[in-house]
């Protein structure tokens, strides 16, 4: 671990910014550091912050292990297992409410549920204007639009959902629409140019469809609806529309035009709803909301933390205490399969140099954290058997699985 004596540009706290003294002060590490293993433990945390969520220069040499106490780590057991508990508990009713919402995808992707009348027995005031004809199989596409990208990209691992939207329409055609910019067959290169320039707004059926617009608004109106107009499409040409009894529930939507209906990246709701919708449209779409109230709620991991942060303040330990007490032991549940590769630092050279003197604190601090894991193996043997099935809990959590 010894090096001769090597000098380092200077550094001044007035004049080098944070990034670039810890580059330095990093560089310069990696010269004193002889050890490969130490080396590559350095720059594993100072870069990921495994070990820690923060770094050695950027904490202000905080230290990065707990050497850790029998009696502490009976106080913490209690409070792991039942943060691992928890944990479980959330992940599970999360896989529970993904099966849920994926057999729902598959009733309506087979036909055995439909969207609308999904959205009538979970609703109290879905209506629509005389004339409105529903589209079932454009809105079973709606519905499930984007299924594709979960069978297609593996590595999402997750299972494709459906949101229940009834698609309507009144078999308007509008002749201002300009088709001849979407072309036979519409590529994404003719749908960008499209929604450009969808219609055109000096054709006389411009001002017929807003008079449309101002029939259908008069009828919801009527039937207690709420009316807001879309701030970002022209105006009294679209708006939204929702009935108290079902606030929050569902979101309905009447436009004079969708285009959004014709974008390839979509092909089967292009396919199913491109031959009806060229004139006004009617979407009623099911919120998240309905959707948490018909598959019910998930875990509340929020919770979860809140339990842990009164469990910690009764036993009198910190929530940063706590962090790093679990950092060592997942830590040290690692140096256990081969305590003799934990190396301990040290310089061969009196630091002169703010520099140097600087660098000496760094490597202080990783000697007494390479110190603190030495004895931290010997205690954690003692509690294996209870504390390893918990931290498999745990590390799985702290790394997003």
């Amino acid at each position: 671990m010894l090096k001769s004596k090597t000098r380092f540009p200077r550094l001044s706290n007035n004049f080098i910014v944070p990034k670039k003294k810890v580059r330095s002060i990093m560089k310069a590490l990696s010269k004193i550091l002889t050890s490969r293993a130490w080396k590559f433990t350095f720059m594993t945390i100072f870069f990921s912050g495994t070990c820690l969520m923060h770094n050695y220069i950027f904490a202000q040499y905080q230290e990065m292990v707990a050497r850790l106490t029998e009696a502490e780590i009976r106080t913490v057991i209690p409070i792991l297992k039942a943060e691992a508990a928890q944990y479980t508990n959330y992940v599970e009713s999360n896989e529970k409410l993904t099966e849920l919402k994926y057999q729902l995808f598959l009733d309506i992707q087979s036909g055995k549920t439909d969207p609308l009348e999904w959205l009538k027995q979970h609703t109290k005031r879905i209506i629509v204007p005389p004339g409105a004809i529903y589209l079932p199989d454009c809105s079973r596409e709606e519905t499930i639009k984007g299924w594709e990208v979960y069978i297609e990209d593996k590595e999402l691992g997750g299972k494709p959902t459906a949101v229940p939207t009834a698609i309507f329409t009144f078999g308007k055609d509008f002749p201002a629409i300009n088709n001849h910019l979407l072309g036979d067959n519409i590529t994404n290169e003719s749908y960008n140019k499209f929604t450009e320039n969808p219609y055109d707004a000096t054709n006389p059926s411009f001002e017929k469809m807003r008079s449309f617009i101002k029939d259908a608004d008069s009828f919801y109106t009527k039937n207690g609806f709420s009316i807001h107009y879309s701030d970002f499409l022209p105006v009294a040409t679209a708006f939204s529309f929702s009935h108290p009894v079902d606030e929050g529930l569902i979101s309905g939507f009447l436009n004079m035009f969708d285009w959004t209906f014709l974008d390839p990246s979509y092909p089967d709701v292009l396919k199913q709803c491109r031959s009806y919708i060229m004139g006004p449209v009617i979407e009623i779409r099911a919120k998240y909301e309905l959707l948490d109230k018909f598959f019910g709620s998930r875990a509340d991991n929020n919770s979860n933390d809140e339990n842990k942060g009164i469990s910690l303040k009764k036993a009198g330990i910190t929530e940063d205490r706590y962090a790093l007490i679990v950092n060592s032991l997942l830590m040290v549940r690692r140096d256990g399969e081969n305590p003799e590769g934990i190396e301990v630092p040290s310089l061969d050279f009196t630091p002169t140099t703010q520099e140097e003197k600087e660098l000496a604190k760094v490597v202080e601090m990783m000697r007494h954290d390479a110190l603190a894991r030495k004895d931290n193996v010997k205690l954690y043997n003692k509690f294996k058997t209870e504390l390893d099935p918990i931290l498999d809990i745990l590390e799985k959590h702290m790394g997003g699985e």
